[in-house]
């Protein structure tokens, strides 16, 4: 039986395959920044100094490095997420209601869980290295919309959860 909005799910396929595409080639770029930074790092400080942007750059290695490990960590758990919704909407038009997409659910509220968790410390290095009031230094930190979407990710995995239980229900009594 088709789904009725099967060129929903195509679309959301597509938006989900585009979505993962963006975060490898983030994740491509932030390691090919940290590896420039590496090699060129007495011209970028020479660069920087004086920029109306960053407080001081002459301590700024360790703070980048930690910036640079953190963006990627948070690419990791988007990617990894992004992973999850893929399976779950390859699942949609036979049987959406299993066991294993609540577990994918609930992996992707996990997975979000870990992204919020690590903006925070994003800001603090972010606003640490860059003066306040400044795009670079308001990067990171709580976001309402991310405590929402945990909230609704490990709500619909209770959902599909009763929902598989339901199904499993009927057909035992069939």
């Amino acid at each position: 039986m088709p789904v009725p909005n099967s060129t929903l799910l195509g679309a959301t396929r597509g938006l989900l395959w585009l979505i993962l595409g963006l975060i490898v080639a983030s994740a491509l770029l932030v390691v090919g920044v940290a590896i420039a930074l590496l090699v060129a790092w007495p011209e970028i400080i020479e660069r920087f100094r004086g920029s109306p942007e960053f407080v001081n750059v002459t301590t700024l290695r360790f703070p980048v490095s930690v910036l640079m490990l953190l963006l990627i960590a948070i690419l990791g758990a988007g990617a990894y997420m992004i992973r999850q919704l893929q399976a779950l909407v390859a699942s949609a038009p036979s049987n959406p209601f299993i066991a294993a997409n609540a577990a994918r659910l609930r992996r992707v509220g996990w997975a979000l869980v870990a992204a919020q968790l690590l903006a925070i410390p994003l800001h603090w290095t972010a606003s640490g290295i860059a003066k306040a009031g400044s795009d670079f230094g308001d990067m990171g930190g709580i976001s309402l919309g991310s405590l929402l979407a945990i909230l609704l990710a490990f709500v619909l995995a209770a959902v599909f959860e009763q929902g598989a239980a339901m199904r499993d229900e009927l057909e035992g009594t069939v």
